[in-house]
């Protein structure tokens, strides 16, 4: 019976996460790929809530998410080991040397997985919640190459000033948000996606002389989180919102950015290249039909895969 109800877990969810690409609206607000000018700033999606944030002279990465790992997998609750062949290969593709900081949302598996990897062989900070370093901590990171965030308190990388602003997690599963609850210990990988526990969920805001940017990851939100806030490019996790018209007059509504990217629609159960693969439950297609019902007053622009996009200034 047991073996019947996993099977009949994984079958809704490959329903629920599977379906047809709408390809010709993604690629029809594509923003044109192109190396920026010092002192601009550019912006590398690398798929899921993953981006690399770049001055030319400092690096952030953001819920590296490269492993990636099959639905049956996931779904089986079957150990995920982080595959660090793939994730040396996508920083020799990235060419970065600059990374001094891993900034994780939230401590689900897609989020943080691969984070603390990234942060050893850099040597960057990984910054996030009690769990999230404890993460860190199962993968061997030492504490001075770690930093428990404070909501609203700034962290200094190069030009960068990054704050964490408390959030809300999207009830992406069935309704629920999955694995909540925290990691109280260190986490030793590999394990199953269900031991990476929510965490805190955060919003990050990103200031810099040439512009600030708001990386939101998770699909939902606390009432009045951005009051008094203000971005000019929002990247905005939309797979497992509720609402799509409450979730735009709660955070872009009240952020009013000239710019905003939907990020964390892709299927994250397929391998990473350069050909995007889309998640049924993201509702892709609904998110710009709700945005245009409502005449919002920012451009929505989607972003190409593993390619710098200078978006600041």
């Amino acid at each position: 019976m047991t073996l019947f109800r996993t099977a009949t877990t994984v079958a809704i969810l490959t329903a629920l996460f599977s379906g047809c690409a709408p390809i010709d609206l993604y690629r029809s607000r594509l923003i044109k790929p192109g190396l920026p000018v010092d002192p601009d700033v550019s912006v590398t999606w690398l798929g899921t809530a993953g981006v690399l944030v770049s001055d030319g002279r400092t690096d952030l990465l953001i819920d590296p998410f490269f492993s990636r790992f099959g639905l049956l997998k996931v779904g089986l609750g079957l150990p995920l080991r982080p595959r660090k062949d793939l994730m040396d290969n996508w920083l020799e593709r990235l060419g970065r040397q600059n990374v001094r900081a891993v900034l994780v949302s939230h401590s689900h598996y897609d989020h943080v997985l691969d984070a603390p990897y990234f942060a050893l062989k850099t040597g960057a900070v990984l910054a996030g919640s009690a769990s999230t370093l404890n993460v860190g901590r199962g993968a061997g990171l030492a504490e001075t190459q770690m930093a428990q965030i404070q909501p609203g308190q700034p962290l200094a990388f190069g030009d960068f000033t990054v704050r964490f602003i408390e959030s809300r997690h999207g009830p992406a599963l069935f309704g629920r948000v999955p694995y909540p609850g925290t990691i109280d210990q260190p986490l030793a990988q590999p394990c199953k996606a269900s031991a990476y526990r929510l965490g805190g969920v955060y919003g990050i805001l990103i200031e810099h002389p040439a512009g600030t940017l708001l990386h939101h990851g998770s699909a939902g939100f606390m009432p009045g989180m951005y009051d008094g806030i203000s971005a000019d490019v929002i990247l905005l996790g939309i797979t497992g919102r509720e609402d799509t018209a409450t979730y735009l007059a709660e955070v872009p509504g009240k952020v009013r950015p000239a710019r905003l990217i939907p990020i964390h629609f892709d299927d994250f159960f397929t391998p990473l290249d350069d050909d995007i693969d889309f998640l049924y439950s993201a509702h892709f297609e609904e998110f710009f039909d709700t945005a245009e019902r409502l005449s919002v007053p920012y451009r929505i622009e989607t972003l190409p895969l593993n390619q710098p996009v200078r978006l600041l200034p």
